[in-house]
């Protein structure tokens, strides 16, 4: 049993376990003291595999076949076990990228070590050191191109994919049992040798791995779409839905102001000691409804009402500017939206401040150029975000809830246009620029 031979059983884990972190790295949230499980994770299975020594050597050749299946399988399903020992996800996650990740191995298994170190470049098995810089240099030219395909819609999962529930634990289960039915048939096609078919099995393992990591990047794309779409769908319609009944709102303010001035007369006949306390009361309503018009846009002017009406009730000092910008070639429906996703992200965070100097949130619109540029701040007490990353809401389901930012990020890109955030010197800094389509 010499040193290659050893390495050949040890790479499996670790090349599984190693694209297992590729899949995981932008999905999931990690768990606490992270690199400590990872890292011990990685090492005992590892280790775990050096097992197949005592078990399969002098065996016969019937009992032997029935050990390999079951033992290649519960090598695949260890990927599964560490996903979920390292990320908090669920189990049906991570078995859909365990699945991914053995898949994902076995193509580098099929190229390197059936095809190039067995077939093309037998030599390579002669010498420990070349035949691991050999892996290793196969593992990075399979693994990184997937990590590119894979990272974006990765990302977009925001840490959940398939819930836990028995229809998709028996689709995935399903899916694991045809994928060592394909890959034992392709490894015995391969040990025989005996034709063209049987020399080529190498490459029909490759095709099949391809052909399966497809469907599952299928089945990935197509959840995160829908699951964009019904909550976009869904935000949008409660956009239009709060305009309406932000304008009626509006209009109930009107008529309060209205009575404000009979108010204002009857002061004329109250006692001094009551005049002054009712007259400051009548300033601050008539003040403050005065600044809640700050454009000629009236949905834009709805919007901002309704929201400073409810800063004013939480004691969170809104503050606005807005230059003379002409915003009528952005749908009120997505208007509303990016405005009111903005500006309620920000609500989220400092209601629950208690320090008053943090209760507040600045507005900005401004017309540069070709671009009209939304910034919207808020004081920040929390660590620094990593480039990228969104940050997560504190409601009880960051799902759904935590859905303004990617929807921001989704209206502004329809326009063509950005969004960026920044967490620096104690401030949230969201930005969006949209090129000026107006007169």
């Amino acid at each position: 049993m010499g040193p290659v031979y050893v390495f050949e059983e040890m790479r499996l884990p670790m090349e599984l376990l190693a694209a297992t972190l590729i899949y995981l790295f932008p999905f999931g949230e990690r768990r606490e003291r992270f690199w400590l499980r990872a890292v011990g994770g990685y090492v005992l299975l590892t280790l775990f595999a050096l097992l197949y020594f005592p078990i399969f050597l002098d065996k016969e050749a019937p009992r032997l076949a029935f050990l390999s299946v079951f033992w290649y399988s519960l090598i695949a399903l260890t990927a599964v076990g560490y996903g979920k020992y390292c990320f908090r996800i669920t189990w049906c996650d991570a078995l859909f990228f365990g699945i991914a990740a053995f898949l994902t191995q076995n193509i580098v298994y099929c190229i390197y070590h059936c095809f190039i170190a067995r077939v093309l470049i037998p030599v390579l098995r002669l010498a420990l050191p070349l035949y691991i810089f050999g892996a290793l240099l196969v593992c990075a030219v399979v693994y990184v191109p997937v990590c590119l395909v894979f990272q974006k819609p990765l990302r977009n999962c925001r840490g959940l994919l398939l819930e836990d529930n028995r229809f998709n634990m028996l689709e995935l289960g399903g899916v694991f049992l045809v994928m060592m039915i394909c890959l034992f048939f392709y490894q015995g096609a391969f040990d025989r040798r005996v034709s063209l078919f049987d020399t080529l099995a190498w490459l029909s393992g490759v095709v099949i791995c391809l052909f399966m990591l497809l469907i599952l990047y299928s089945i990935l794309q197509g959840v995160v779409r829908m699951r964009e779409n019904t909550l976009l769908e869904n935000m949008l319609r409660s956009s239009e839905h709060y305009y309406e009944l932000s304008k009626e709102h509006i209009a109930i303010i009107n008529r309060k102001c209205h009575d404000l001035k009979h108010q204002l007369k009857a002061l004329a006949t109250a006692d001094e000691s009551q005049r002054a306390e009712y007259i400051e009361e009548a300033q601050k309503s008539i003040i403050f409804y005065q600044h809640l018009i700050y454009t000629d846009n009236e949905a834009l002017n709805t919007i901002l009402a309704e929201k400073g009406l409810f800063c004013q009730e939480k004691d969170i000092d809104f503050q606005c500017a807005v230059d003379d910008v002409d915003l009528s070639f952005i749908a009120l429906p997505d208007l509303y939206a990016i405005l009111g996703n903005a500006i309620d992200n920000a609500i989220e965070y400092v209601e629950t401040q208690l320090d008053r100097n943090m209760r507040t949130i600045s507005l900005r619109i401004t017309k540069n150029h070709q671009f009209v540029g939304i910034q919207i701040t808020n004081p920040y007490a929390g660590a620094a975000l990593p480039s990228g990353e969104l940050p997560k809401s504190k409601k009880a389901d960051p799902y759904n809830h935590g859905f303004g930012l990617q929807s921001i990020r989704y209206l502004a890109e329809k326009y063509g246009g950005t969004m960026e955030f920044s967490t620096h010197s104690g401030l949230f800094a969201l930005q969006i620029m949209l090129p000026y389509r107006g007169s």
